[in-house]
């Protein structure tokens, strides 16, 4: 089952490969319904062969609830255990940010501006 509000879907990823980056793209919003679909691709990502980095580009994200910040901290420890980089796009939206800093996690990412310069790292 798809969550979906006025018939679009809450929360879209895609997926597209730079070098040894993956980046991951979300848009909508990250939520305890949305939150496995995007827990799944992560976990996924990470564990794809000839992946130095993962790239997760946050910044059309509308809203970040707490399973979304557990999520991307699992991500965080996972990336650490398989030797690769996970990377934030957080753009300038609030959105992703505050919470972040909320919950007292935000230290814990390397968070960029924009794509390419969190693929060159």
């Amino acid at each position: 089952m798809t969550d979906q509000r006025d018939g679009a879907p809450l929360l879209t990823l895609s997926e597209a490969r730079h070098g040894s980056a993956v980046v991951l793209t979300a848009t909508g919003e990250i939520d305890v319904s949305t939150g496995p679909q995007l827990r799944a691709a992560l976990s996924r990502v990470l564990a794809e062969e000839g992946v130095d980095a993962v790239v997760v580009d946050l910044s059309a994200i509308t809203f970040m609830g707490s399973t979304a910040i557990a999520v991307l901290v699992d991500a965080h420890w996972e990336a650490g255990q398989v030797g690769r980089s996970l990377r934030l796009v957080v753009g300038v939206s609030r959105a992703v940010m505050r919470p972040l800093e909320a919950a007292g996690v935000a230290s814990l990412f390397s968070e960029y501006g924009d794509v390419g310069t969190a693929v060159r790292g």
